[in-house]
């Protein structure tokens, strides 16, 4: 062997002639593109995540929408009650502390034994996917939950009578819109408007009731603020939809410092407590 080719393997050696290390100024460059592009690429997987979470929930109170439909269709055109804290409802209500409180926020019986469950036995779809935490009425919990949806009052909400359900007026609540008994007598507003299913915030869901005060400018049960600032919603005529909230106040729903009495909103009325209110009852006065 040449005396220059042993002078070069004993200098390197395990080392192909002619290949070198990288120096510390070349990995610190390369480091330096990867935080640079992993800067770029996080807030766009952050909001592929945000927009599938909120397409997966207003799938989910399509899904439930369609039951809420089959029940009826089984029943004569009956809405499934929703009763409050009883056993015969959409869901169970007889369950202790079915919400607000623990662990009555993470019992699945409390879906599993409701008058729907049989339609579709999938519990995930009481679950909007943006949310990850309960409130056990005293603070959040890192939790998944059993339920985020409630469905309108005014669909055979009221009070379990025995036989029936009982309606009830809350607040100054037109007495000339009482609560739904068949679909066929959805008119204010037409089925197309008029909410079923709410994506309900952890802080006020409990009963399955979800309701708004349409003459007093005020929430009585919040919605949802997830997923971009944005709660899905279904409708009597079968379609669902999310809802982007728009007021700067509404984003305070989503860590409220207290929440009794509901909250006002001054003199200029929330556009997006009038949005809810017009689906909930409209026109809201007699």
């Amino acid at each position: 062997m040449p005396e220059s080719e042993l002078s070069a393997c004993g200098n390197n050696p395990g080392r192909p002639p002619g290949r070198r290390a990288f120096t510390l100024i070349e990995l610190l460059v390369v480091i330096a593109i990867i935080a640079i592009l992993a800067g770029l690429l996080l807030p766009a997987l952050a909001r592929a995540k945000t927009k599938a979470q909120a397409i997966g929930c207003a799938s989910n109170s399509k899904q439930l929408q369609l039951c809420w439909h089959l029940y009826a269709d089984d029943f004569n055109d009956n809405i499934v009650a929703n009763a409050l804290a009883d056993s015969h409802s959409w869901i169970d209500g007889s369950v202790a502390s079915i919400a607000n409180s623990m662990p009555g926020a993470t019992n699945v019986n409390v879906v599993r034994r409701g008058l729907l469950f049989k339609y579709n036995t999938s519990e995930k779809i009481y679950v909007c996917p943006g949310q990850r935490q309960v409130f056990n009425g005293s603070r959040v919990v890192a939790l998944a939950p059993a339920r985020s949806f409630s469905i309108s009052g005014q669909m055979n909400g009221g009070t379990w009578n025995g036989s029936g359900v009982s309606a009830i007026i809350l607040g100054q609540n037109p007495s000339s819109a009482p609560a739904y008994k068949k679909t066929s007598q959805i008119n204010r507003p037409n089925p197309a408007q008029s909410i079923v299913f709410a994506d309900e915030s952890e802080y006020t869901i409990d009963d399955g009731y979800f309701a708004t005060l349409v003459n007093e400018d005020t929430w009585q049960n919040f919605p949802a603020y997830r997923h971009g600032g944005s709660a899905s919603f279904s409708f009597a005529d079968g379609h669902s939809e999310l809802k982007r909230w728009i007021e700067p106040s509404t984003a305070l729903l989503k860590n409220p410092s207290g929440f009794s009495p509901a909250p006002k909103f001054g003199t200029q009325r929330n556009r997006d407590l009038q949005w809810v209110s017009e689906r909930y009852i409209n026109p809201p006065k007699p």
